[in-house]
């Protein structure tokens, strides 16, 4: 009953904020345009509008080439010195097109991780956050939150050992976030380090699935406890290796 309630109020207040947040981006002017990309913001110049759009086009394209045009229409990026995090679909009421970006940000913000959100939004945040956080330490432009360009399998292993099971991560369902059930920073660095195990142990057409169906045994016929001390073995085979 009580769950129920707080429940009943965060969702309540995320609603308010993404409104508030909305109305507040409504009256940004159009910066720059890029094509499939638009920069708003009152406080950008026309270069750093131009520039960041520019950079945005092409984390677009490393995303699509790397999951698949799974998103077609425009994105909008609000850039803001009043936002006080970047976000994209909490922030825009789960609906894909729309980033939020700290002025602050610009330059160092986590921009391919919330473009990923776009191409894939899922309701297991787990799946989702790992996806984002994995990709931006892959393919991202610039190293950002939560890796902030050290060794993801150290910071995995360092993170694992106040953690016994990933199964209190995979039961989080959006838009709850993944540090109501532990450190947040500690979860994204787990759900990246374990995204990634899956996609380059087992490929990528197989995690898709997994994405779709969330039934690890339908998919790699193992259950989530195998798949996490695989994972786990493998991230210390992984820093013996870097070490020799």
């Amino acid at each position: 009953m009580i769950f129920q309630r707080r429940r009943r109020l965060y969702l309540l207040w995320v609603a308010t904020s993404s409104a508030l947040v909305v109305q507040c981006a409504a009256v940004l002017k159009v910066a720059s345009n890029c094509g499939n990309v638009q920069i708003l913001s009152n406080e950008l110049t026309a270069q750093e509008a131009e520039d960041y759009c520019r950079y945005a086009v092409s984390e677009r394209r490393k995303v699509e080439t790397f999951w698949g045009s799974t998103w077609k229409e425009r994105i909008q990026i609000h850039v803001a010195s009043s936002y006080r995090a970047a976000g994209s679909l909490v922030a825009n009421q789960g609906q894909p097109g729309w980033i939020q970006m700290p002025l602050s940000r610009v330059n160092s913000g986590a921009l391919l991780h919330e473009i990923v959100h776009n191409y894939a939004p899922n309701n297991n945040r787990f799946f989702q956050e790992g996806l984002a956080v994995y990709l931006q330490d892959k393919i991202g432009g610039n190293p950002a939150f939560p890796i902030f360009g050290e060794n993801l399998h150290v910071l995995a292993r360092d993170g694992l050992s106040t953690v016994t099971s990933l199964r209190s991560l995979n039961s989080v369902r959006f838009p709850r976030r993944l540090g109501t059930v532990m450190h947040e920073r500690t979860a994204y660095i787990l759900a990246g380090s374990f995204v990634g195990f899956l996609i380059e142990k087992y490929g990528l057409p197989k995690f898709k699935n997994l994405y779709e169906t969330e039934s690890y045994d339908r998919v790699y016929g193992k259950s989530l406890e195998i798949l996490e001390r695989e994972w786990r073995s493998s991230i210390q085979e992984k820093i013996k290796a870097q070490r020799s």
